[in-house]
């Protein structure tokens, strides 16, 4: 056998036996609310696995009902490790130019800008072997790693992907404040080419909108349900 089999077996023997003797993650069960698109509304312990895009309601018996977002218009919990509660809600997401899907997104940042995120699925020949559902349960570990998640901004319908920000969002939609944006940069050494520089940048919009006379109408997700 040539040394470069042998060391690519060695390589996948070794992956297989880690991913094979890896403990599965628990979903973690949470109080919360599940606001079906039929209008109702069930209360009780809530888990979300990312990966499977799938939310579950354990009911008093012990029983387990999972829902898609086909299903489910929105839902949520607070959070005690992050001090927040966290929404998610169902939106449309473009496959291609004839076909959607339905999805479940959580809601990072509400406001006139409204800032949504999705879990990074992987890619590549061991597709499989990371992004077994049991893994992606929401945990706290990896709810915190921004690094998991793909960030989109949700304006009038569209999902507007922070990975071309100034594209898409900042010269259509944030030049109104252009002058005032540009100071607060400078004034806070904000790193704009980084993900947490651009979610303080649009936190900073909303704000300026929500507070300027003129467009202080203008609502995210929560206003629009007032």
């Amino acid at each position: 056998m040539k040394p470069a089999s042998t060391f690519t077996f060695a390589l996948l023997f070794v992956l297989f036996y880690v991913i094979g003797n890896a403990k599965q993650i628990n979903p973690l069960w949470r109080s919360g609310q599940i606001h079906f698109w039929n209008k109702v509304v069930l209360e009780g312990d809530i888990a979300y696995n990312w990966s499977a895009e799938m939310v579950s309601l354990r009911e008093l018996d012990g029983r387990v009902r999972t829902f898609s977002a086909n299903q489910v218009a929105e839902f949520g919990w607070f959070d005690h490790e992050q001090h927040k509660r966290r929404n998610f809600v169902s939106l449309t997401k473009p496959l291609d130019n004839e076909r959607t899907s339905q999805c479940f997104f959580e809601v990072c940042m509400d406001g006139p800008l409204t800032v949504v995120r999705r879990f990074r699925k992987p890619h590549g020949p061991f597709k499989r072997l990371f992004s077994h559902p049991a893994n992606s349960s929401d945990q706290p570990t990896l709810a915190q790693d921004t690094d998991q998640f793909e960030y989109f901004v949700f304006d009038a319908g569209r999902l507007l992907t922070l990975n071309k920000f100034h594209a898409e969002i900042y010269e259509p939609l944030m030049t109104t404040y252009h002058q005032e944006l540009r100071q607060y940069i400078l004034t806070h050494n904000i790193n704009d080419r980084v993900l947490a520089g651009r979610l303080l940048l649009i936190g900073r919009y909303n704000s300026m909108v929500q507070y300027d006379p003129k467009t202080a109408s203008n609502k995210g997700f929560s206003g629009a349900n007032d």
